[in-house]
């Protein structure tokens, strides 16, 4: 329905007065995000102010109750006002951050975690009740989730304790019951104010929930690259520890009961999908599922999302979904190659599911039989990429055994480094003993150059950075430096070696090049002390 149809029906229903054509215009964006970077430099003053008017007082006493409570009445009596100026609008939002600080620090200060959290959960409900702004209205749903996770799980922490994976799901049990009620309400006309209130309050808590997910699964091959650490390493290997325990057996039990609770939830909102061939599909992702403790959760929230026609929060389950299954790469207790086989194996499942459930790809129908005048081209094309792929690999694969084959032997000395790590599998970090490469600036010009003395046994000492356009001096090796990481390095900054090797990889103590005389060189291999190949 256009505009002027819905207003048309309005006015003859007797929603809107006649002959009223006003239409509510939303402020543009760039005026809103320009306001509430005013408003946020306008609260800094006031905290640097309140921090020196009270100093110590803030840890101990009635302080922090007082002046929390004091800053949230203001943001709340701000936010509940009528024709609201934009500046005071935003104004008041960092002012309510400050007040739920000071009273959240009190109350975890001097109450016990569940007293505290409950106590939070209550203020939170005030909140929601009291602030009519939708927005508003999906960040206190998104702190409900995590309140409720510490009432559940109060001391949990970064250990074996599977307490944290049950309040997830109790946290997630309680959405859906939640998102029922919704519905129910929002069948009765006398309530369905009511139900239009939870709807961000839900929209926020499943992506609270959501994003606890993601972070107890630990990185994910998509991003851990930019943003896996040592910590996040370590909570990837959580989960996949605790499978080996009885704990760890709830866990996925728990996971492969949510998986199979979002295929019936599928099933009962969209008929065309209660046939045995989806069945194949819901095992899959339920053997999964055995493994991934988050998955379960993730589809369950995919499924009740989808179901309810929410797309964007089922987009964001999704998203959530991949990110659990690709943190199976970092699974620390199996090999690489065990884990590509169980990838492989479920594509190769999922492709002959496709193909016997749906009939695959098939040529009866006359339409599709048809010729298509552009198919020959196409197949041309397919062809001549194949052939041009085929050809330009093969010329690297022979350039790169060339240099092998006629480089000079060269060895640089290793620089202490972290002899592990597990972003991309099991592979030595390597440093070299090399001057200037952090001064070397812009890495779209020229490549740097250094000249080496070599010794009788090929080993390289005395590097010098040359400058631009110098040569090297006569009976010196050239060696060309890459760009690796946002540095400069010597061809590569990684050693990628068979798990299980790690031990044998601590003898290192050179890397051996094969160098050509304009500078070029590869890697291939690391040398002991003795300069014999390890591992």
């Amino acid at each position: 329905m256009t505009q002027s149809a819905w207003m048309a029906t309005a006015r003859a229903q007797g929603l809107l007065p006649e002959g009223d054509e006003t239409v509510a215009v939303g402020r543009p964006w760039p005026v809103v995000l320009l306001t509430a970077l005013g408003a946020w430099l306008a609260v800094l003053p006031l905290l640097g102010f309140l921090a020196l008017l009270f100093g110590s007082a803030w840890d101990q006493g009635a302080t922090a109750y007082l002046v929390g409570g004091a800053l949230l009445a203001l943001a709340v009596t701000l936010l509940r006002a009528q024709d609201l100026a934009l500046f005071l609008e935003q104004f008041a939002l960092p002012l309510l951050l400050l007040g739920l600080c000071g009273l959240g620090y009190g109350l975890g200060r001097d109450l016990p975690p569940r007293v505290a959290a409950v106590a939070s959960l209550l203020l939170d409900a005030a909140l929601i009740a009291l602030l009519p702004r939708a927005w508003l209205r999906l960040l206190l749903g998104a702190a409900a989730a995590p309140l409720l996770v510490l009432l559940l799980a109060p001391h949990w922490g970064l250990s074996q304790d599977p307490a944290l994976w049950g309040a997830v799901h109790g946290v997630l049990l309680l959405w859906a019951l939640g998102l029922a009620l919704q519905h129910r309400l929002g069948l009765d006309a006398r309530r369905a104010a009511v139900a239009a209130a939870m709807e961000p309050v839900l929209q926020g808590w499943a992506l609270a929930l959501l994003a606890m997910l993601a972070w107890l699964a630990g990185p994910s091959f998509m991003v851990a690259g930019a943003l896996g650490g040592g910590v996040m390493r370590e909570l990837g290997g959580l989960a996949f520890r605790l499978l080996g325990s009885w704990d760890g057996a709830v866990l996925a039990s728990l996971s492969v009961a949510a998986t199979l609770a979002a295929g019936l939830v599928l099933m009962r909102a969209w008929p065309v999908l209660r046939r045995w061939r989806m069945l194949p599909a819901l095992l899959l992702l339920a053997g999964l599922a055995l493994l991934l403790p988050a998955l379960g959760a993730s589809l369950l929230v995919l499924a009740l999302a989808a179901s309810r026609r929410r797309w964007p929060l089922a987009i964001a389950a999704a998203a959530a979904a991949l990110w659990v299954l690709g943190s199976f790469y970092y699974r620390l207790d199996w090999l690489l190659a065990d884990k590509a086989l169980v990838l492989v194996g479920g594509g190769a499942l999922l492709g002959l599911w496709v193909r016997f459930a749906f009939g695959g790809f098939t040529l009866a129908s006359s339409a599709l039989a048809r010729p298509d005048p552009g198919a020959r081209g196409g197949r041309v094309a397919v062809l001549a990429t194949a052939l041009l792929s085929l050809l330009l690999v093969n010329g690297l694969i022979w350039q790169k055994e060339h240099l092998i084959a006629s480089g000079r032997p060269v060895y640089v000395k290793l620089a202490p480094v972290d002899p592990r790590s597990l972003i991309q599998g099991d592979y030595m970090r390597l440093n070299y003993e090399l001057p200037g490469q952090v001064a070397v600036q812009g890495l779209w010009g020229r490549r740097p150059r250094l000249e080496l003395r070599v010794d009788e046994r090929g080993i390289a000492s005395e590097p010098r950075l040359l400058a631009d356009g110098e040569a090297a001096r006569p009976g010196l090796q050239l060696l060309e430096l890459s760009p690796v990481n946002g540095r400069w390095t010597l061809v590569s900054d990684a050693w990628f070696f068979e798990e299980g090797q790690e031990p044998k990889l601590r003898a290192a103590a050179y890397g051996e090049f094969r160098v050509q005389p304009d500078g070029r060189a590869l890697l291939v291999g690391l040398v002991d002390e003795q300069l014999r190949r390890v591992p």
